[in-house]
């Protein structure tokens, strides 16, 4: 075995292999078949955590709570991220294509959702219309 992959023991109950621990960190067999694997993305810019912790299956409603916050945000709080909601749905669209998270026809649909995001004048009725349902029916492709 590997130093960066071990496993642990398996379980009496069923024979399989309960934990692993990939790149030192902890891998749950039973949780990877639903989409619970753990990633670390980059976190926006000027956000005192260089990166956010995740599990795959959680991707779309994290981004809408972090769409969430940026339009809610009080203009006079000068600590965090300060960029504007289509800026922080590119930089998570980014991310999406970077860590190949789904397929390409999904990402090319972000891509036009955040194209359409930036030039639409009412942001947030654009959201709670289009973005939101789109997002909150994502499915992960890493498991």
């Amino acid at each position: 075995m590997s130093e960066t992959s071990k496993t642990m023991p398996t379980s009496k109950a069923d024979g399989k292999k309960a934990i692993e621990v990939n790149d030192g960190q902890l891998a749950y067999a039973s949780g990877a078949a639903e989409g619970r694997v753990e990633i670390e993305v980059p976190g926006l810019a000027g956000s005192p955590n260089a990166v956010e912790r995740l599990h795959v299956a959680d991707f779309g409603p994290f981004v809408v709570g972090k769409l969430e916050a940026s339009m809610n945000r009080q203009g006079y709080l000068r600590s965090g991220p300060q960029q504007r909601p289509s800026a922080v749905f590119r930089h998570y669209t980014g991310t999406v294509k970077g860590y190949g998270l789904m397929d390409g026809g999904a990402i090319a649909r972000m891509e036009e959702l955040a194209r359409e995001f930036e030039e639409e004048p009412d942001q947030r009725e654009y959201f709670e219309q289009v973005l939101r349902p789109y997002l909150l029916s994502l499915t992960p492709k890493k498991r």
